[in-house]
């Protein structure tokens, strides 16, 4: 099964599979209300491309009081392919083109990034946080730095011209929805 590198992205930084008691394979991924659009732009369409049936609801999440949207697709296939995929995920990632890369990135970001005057990517995962970095370097994104916060680290993009860079290279919808809004 290929998938998309762009949902390979999302679901290391959101994505959950889970398989049932009664032995259905499940994988989604969750958003607040305020992200609802890339799920629908981006996530839903590249999973119907795969061939996948797709359900879209929402849910009240009790444990943080707000509004949440799910994508859940079951399929055995998928569900072991991600499962396999995280984990070597920084060997997955530096197997990419630099076209796939941009993709992995965008859902990679759309999970586990924030952009105020800067770019940063959250994650664990310091292994891929580093590959990722040195990727951006290759495209031409100068001076991202790797910085620990608690336990968690960020790449972190600050430099003016290196955000442009970034901008315009990786194709993330919540980038998109910023650059128009």
């Amino acid at each position: 099964m290929y998938i998309d590198p762009y949902i390979v992205g999302i679901f290391f930084g959101d994505g959950v599979t889970y398989k049932t008691k009664h032995g259905a394979y499940c994988v989604w991924i969750d958003q607040k209300d305020k992200n609802k659009g890339i799920l629908e732009s981006e996530v839903i369409p590249r999973l119907k491309k795969m061939g996948l049936k797709v359900y879209f609801y929402s849910y009240y999440a009790k444990a943080d009081r707000t509004l949440k949207w799910r994508v859940l697709t079951y399929s055995k296939e998928l569900y072991m392919a991600i499962r396999s995929i995280s984990r070597r995920i920084a060997e997955y990632f530096s197997t990419l083109s630099d076209k796939d890369a941009t993709q992995f990135i965008a859902g990679f970001f759309d999970a586990e990034g924030t952009k105020t005057d800067r770019i940063v990517i959250y994650n664990q995962n310091l292994e891929l946080l580093k590959i990722v970095k040195q990727r951006l370097i290759n495209l031409s994104i100068q001076n991202p730095h790797i910085y620990r916060f608690g336990s968690i680290y960020g790449l972190q993009i600050y430099c003016k011209r290196s955000v442009k860079k970034f901008l315009e290279l990786i194709p993330s919808c919540r980038l998109k929805v910023r650059l128009s809004g």
